[in-house]
Formats: structure tokens, sequence, C-alpha cells
């Protein structure tokens, strides 16, 4: 399967179904640069992600789930 045809790809893995995106695209998804991500993922800190042959891929559920556990209140920063 080429880059190409995986992004109109529906793919099931347990509960989750839909497309899948790519690195690229899921890091477009995130609003973060594609390296950012890459490094985020080789840390251990990214979202969930599932192979298909050798490519990443991730459900925009499970970026939306990682997304939001990023996101923090500036007030309750300010006030720490």
């Amino acid at each position: 399967m080429s880059v190409c045809e995986l992004e109109t790809a529906v793919v099931h893995t347990g509960a989750r179904r839909g497309p899948v995106l790519t690195t690229r695209e899921a890091a477009k998804y995130c609003g973060l640069a594609y390296q950012t991500l890459r490094n985020l993922l080789a840390a251990g800190e990214g979202p969930k992600k599932f192979k298909q042959g050798a490519l990443n891929v991730f459900y925009p559920v499970d970026l939306d789930a990682w997304l939001a556990t990023r996101i923090t209140d500036p007030d309750e920063a300010a006030a720490s």
C-alpha cells in the first residue's frame, strides 16, 4: 500500500475504525512539526500509534485524546 493509498485507508483495530493518518499527517493534525512528533514518539511521549507494514499510523480519536492531555489552563499554571 502506497502512502497515497494510506490516506484513504480504513483500518479496523479493536474498537477503532475509520481512516488512519501517517506520521506527517498526524503532525499536521496536531499542529506540530513533523520532527517534533517523531522526537516525542522516540521518547515515548507521543500519541498511541499502530503499525501498518513499516509505517506508523494514527487514529484521529487517539490524537484528540493525546492532545487533550497536553492542554493546560494558563490560569492554573500562573497560580503555581
